[in-house]
């Protein structure tokens, strides 16, 4: 018996073997693996062919994703004329972005230039869906490329960079009636030119803004949009100074990269966004924002005469750890569930120290009264650069012990922070054992410095897949956490 049972066992063995050596995938119809393959990064589509002669074709028949950059893999640009000559069409995407010409270490605005019209033209980008370029660093910009019309009525996504619109009237204007996202980087563009050309993307969801010149007053009025993001900029007379949201009824996220500027005088207006949520990140001194008859000029509150109940999400910037003026923005946002705070630190915040006042957010007694009528709604809260000091303690404290219906408070600290001991004392400190919400979970995260890149904005602008944009962009290296 138990030689029978050797054997049972060593037969179910084998089978299970070869069962795992079928190859399974190269069973799925030619469409499938098209799709796979139009979707993998360029080289590992081409690689595809060397996997056996039932994948050999089919790089060639799959729509060609070309990027040149992906995943810190690049491609020379000598490459791209043999990659388009190899393949018949048609295309899905095409990409030159801004971090690739910054990583080569060197100016390739000549060869893209004088290149890319002529790729563009390739057969093997028939019925282009992406298309993504940044022509280089110099100045003044290249026109766009005459031949990045003929995709027009296909493309779902846009990126262009550093090149100059022609100013033309309605008739000369890029129409892209499919098109869904839209980046300008760099880009010069008339007043006249940017009104036609938002007019010609009637379902477009989201876009971008970053370093516009030649328009000093964007106007956008449009039925479909999501999401507007928009880079703060110095000062400068070629410069946004003004943009107005005049009509957005389905505009849910205004974003503002970069950390802001002293110098900058830029005013943002929104006139109707009924169902605005997520806003952020507020720098501490500019631009001035204007939802309705409600001011704000950075983070701070210049008037407040109506609430806006909308906004679920929030993030601040530089606010020198005033709990003051999040309670203002509270008072503003009375509906407010997730709250990111970017604390002032190092040189920055000593700097603010001689410049202000000591600010130690002390709340007991000044607060006493509003807390028994302020109606905090926030589920979720993240602080940066937090340092467990007097005045963070206090900042911190008072969500801890007020804050009813918390779900989860993220405090990150410097790597240099990340002992036990510390964050045990802070959990005494800010008194969670008498937390508000019960059921509210502490997390104490270590973090170096990160570097915010162009794709990582375009991500927070362009990826509608979640209500949060600023819930993925924290790189966590440990974390020490509590109930």
């Amino acid at each position: 018996m138990e030689m029978v049972a050797r054997t049972g066992r060593r037969r179910r063995l084998e089978e299970e073997e070869d069962e795992g050596r079928i190859d399974r995938i190269s069973g799925l119809p030619d469409g499938v693996l098209g799709e796979i393959v139009s979707l993998l990064p360029t080289k590992d589509g081409a690689r595809t062919q060397l996997l056996s002669r039932r994948w050999l074709p089919l790089w060639r028949s799959a729509p060609l994703n070309l990027d040149v950059y992906d995943d810190s893999v690049s491609i020379p640009l000598s490459k791209i004329p043999s990659i388009l000559s190899s393949h018949p069409g048609p295309g899905r995407r095409f990409s030159i972005p801004l971090d690739y010409l910054l990583r080569a270490r060197k100016d390739c605005s000549s060869t893209l230039d004088g290149a890319l019209d002529g790729w563009l033209q390739s057969p093997a980008l028939n019925n282009l869906q992406e298309l993504e370029f940044y022509l280089g660093f110099g100045d003044p910009r290249s026109p766009l490329p005459a031949s990045a019309r003929r995709f027009a009525s296909t493309l779902r996504v846009a990126s262009f960079g550093a090149c100059n619109f022609p100013d033309g009237d309605n008739a000369g204007a890029l129409h892209l009636p499919v098109l869904k996202q839209l980046s300008l980087l760099d880009v010069m563009i008339s007043e006249s030119s940017m009104r036609f050309l938002l007019a010609a993307c009637p379902v477009l969801q989201s876009l971008m803004l970053n370093g516009i010149i030649g328009c000093s007053c964007i106007r956008i009025m449009s039925r479909a949009v999501r999401s507007i993001a928009i880079k703060v900029q110095y000062y400068w007379a070629r410069g946004v100074k003004l943009l107005i949201i005049e009509d957005a009824p389905c505009l849910e996220r205004l974003l503002l990269f970069g950390q802001g500027q002293k110098h900058s005088d830029m005013i943002i207006s929104v006139i109707r966004a009924p169902k605005l949520s997520v806003l952020g990140q507020l720098p501490s001194e500019v631009p001035r924002l204007e939802l309705g008859p409600t001011i704000f000029q950075g983070a701070r509150v210049v008037n407040s005469m109506m609430p806006v109940p909308s906004v679920k999400v929030l993030a601040l910037t530089h606010i020198n750890l005033s709990l003051d003026v999040v309670i203002d923005f509270m008072k503003c946002f009375p509906c407010l569930e997730n709250l990111y705070i970017r604390m002032a630190c190092g040189s920055y915040a000593k700097s603010l120290q001689q410049t202000e006042p000591m600010i130690t957010n002390a709340w007991r007694r000044k607060h006493r009264n509003l807390i028994s009528t302020l109606d905090i709604h926030l589920k979720k809260i993240v602080v940066t650069n937090y340092r467990g000091n007097k005045a963070h303690v206090n900042f911190a404290s008072f969500f801890v012990l007020n804050a009813r219906v918390l779900e989860s408070m993220v405090l990150e600290v410097y790597v240099t922070d990340d002992n036990e001991a510390w964050i045990e004392r802070q959990r005494t400190l800010l008194q969670i054992k008498n937390r508000s919400s019960r059921g509210a979970r502490f997390d104490f995260v270590s973090s170096g410095w990160r570097t915010f890149h162009n794709h990582m904005w375009s991500e927070q602008a362009h990826d509608l897949s979640t209500a949060d944009p600023f819930v993925r962009f924290h790189d966590w290296h440990w974390s020490f956490q509590g109930p």
